[in-house]
């Protein structure tokens, strides 16, 4: 199959397994401009984009920063931080949730298989929101800053 270079075969067909699981029904295929045609074979499991972590710091912030404003007067500074912590984290998800759902699929891949290094797994992560999925440049950005921030304890996982 001529796979055009720099996009996917086609969308990605899967079941959910879990409430953040979600298994892929047929291979996915991406052709990279770089390192070439990239397969995620079918019964691949992916939790997609892990964006989830934001929505819980926005939730357990503005928790926190509820109690802390009610009980903690000798910490006034504390509320005001933990609520800008909340929002933040909330206007980011709310940046990236739903996007990238191939090109996430297939980072979980290469992560769970550990053959490239990580700079590259990221790197053509990257390629494969922006050519591949057609997410705009800045929001592929905070996609790349989250894997290189938080990737490397899932690199090589099984």
């Amino acid at each position: 199959m001529l796979i055009p270079i720099g996009k996917f075969a086609a969308g990605a067909a899967t079941r959910q397994l879990s409430r953040w699981e979600f298994q892929l029904l047929e291979p996915l295929m991406f052709n990279d401009p770089q390192l070439g045609q990239q397969v995620v074979p079918a019964g691949f499991t992916s939790d997609l984009a892990s964006v989830r972590i934001l929505r819980e710091v926005c939730r357990w912030a503005g928790l926190t920063a509820l109690f802390a404003g009610i009980a903690l007067t000798f910490w006034s500074w504390l509320a005001p931080l933990l609520w800008l912590i909340s929002v933040g984290a909330l206007a980011l998800y709310g940046l990236v949730v739903g996007y990238g759902m191939r090109a996430a699929i297939l980072h979980d891949w290469l992560y769970s298989q550990g053959q490239l290094p990580r700079r590259q797994c990221d790197a053509l992560f990257y390629r494969a929101l922006t050519r591949g999925d057609g997410t705009a440049d800045w929001r592929a950005v905070i996609f790349w800053l989250g894997v290189r921030l938080g990737g490397a304890p899932h690199y090589g996982a099984v």
